[in-house]
C-alpha cells in the first residue's frame, strides 16, 4: 500500500503531529505543526491518529470520549507449530495463533488510558491460561500492550471536524480497526475529494457526542 502511494507522487514522512490548526495566511487551509518545528500547510488533512486522536481533536474544539481498550500480548517462541490454526477461548477472552516467529496469545480488555504502565498481572495471566491447553514450559520471548481507540457507541468517528471542515477524522474503531480500515478509509477519501460520500456519514460525526 505505501509503495503505490509513493510510485502515484505521495510523500512519506515520519515525524510526531503536536497539533492542527487553521493557516492565518490562508484560512481555506490548516497547518500541521511536527515535532521537528516544522508547519506542514494542507488543504485537506486526515486525522488518523487512533487512541491519540482525542488529545489532537481536542486541540481542534472537537470533544471525542475516546478511551482505549488496552490489549496484552505474549509471545513462545518455538511453539507455533502446536496448533495448525487461530484458536480463540471465549470465556477466557484471549486468541492463541500460531505465526512464523512462534505463539502467540493475545487479548483481554482493561480501560487504562495512554499513559498508566502496563499491569504486568495480564501477561501472566494470558501465559498461565495457555498452559491450560498446551504444553509450554518456557516462558514467553516477548510481551506487548496495544490501545484499542474505542468510543461508548461502539462506532468510529468519520467525517469532517465541527469548527475545521479542512479536516476529515478518521478513527475509534475499537477491536475492528484491521475490519473497517478499507471502508473508512474508501469514505473518508470521497467526501476528502469533494464526493458524496457512498454511506451516510452522519451517524459517525464527532458532534454526536455534544
Amino acid at each position: 500500500m505505501l509503495r503505490c502511494f509513493v510510485e502515484r507522487g505521495g510523500v512519506f514522512r515520519r515525524d510526531e503531529l503536536q497539533g492542527v490548526e487553521r493557516s492565518a495566511q490562508d484560512g481555506e487551509r490548516v497547518l500541521a505543526r511536527l515535532g521537528s518545528g516544522e508547519q506542514l500547510p494542507a488543504e485537506r488533512l486526515v486525522l488518523c491518529s487512533g487512541a491519540w486522536s482525542r488529545r489532537l481533536a481536542q486541540s481542534l474544539g472537537d470533544e471525542i470520549p475516546l478511551d482505549t481498550e488496552r490489549g496484552y500480548h505474549v509471545l513462545f517462541d518455538q511453539a507455533g507449530g502446536l496448533l495448525s490454526r487461530p484458536v480463540c477461548w471465549g470465556a477466557g477472552g484471549f486468541y492463541l495463533t500460531p505465526m512464523a516467529q512462534g505463539l502467540r496469545v493475545a487479548g483481554t480488555v482493561e480501560f487504562g488510558g495512554l499513559d498508566a504502565a502496563p499491569d504486568p498481572r495480564r501477561y501472566h495471566y494470558l501465559a498461565r491460561a495457555a498452559r491450560r491447553f498446551l504444553t509450554l514450559h518456557h516462558e514467553p520471548v516477548s510481551r506487548w500492550m496495544g490501545f484499542r481507540p474505542s468510543l461508548p457507541d461502539s462506532k468510529p468517528v468519520l467525517g469532517q471536524s465541527r469548527l475545521l471542515p479542512q479536516v476529515h477524522y478518521n478513527f475509534g474503531h475499537g477491536h475492528v480497526g484491521l475490519t473497517l480500515a478499507a471502508i473508512s478509509g474508501q469514505l473518508v477519501a470521497e467526501q476528502a475529494s469533494g464526493l458524496t460520500p457512498s454511506v451516510n456519514l452522519q451517524p459517525f460525526l464527532a458532534g454526536r457526542f455534544r
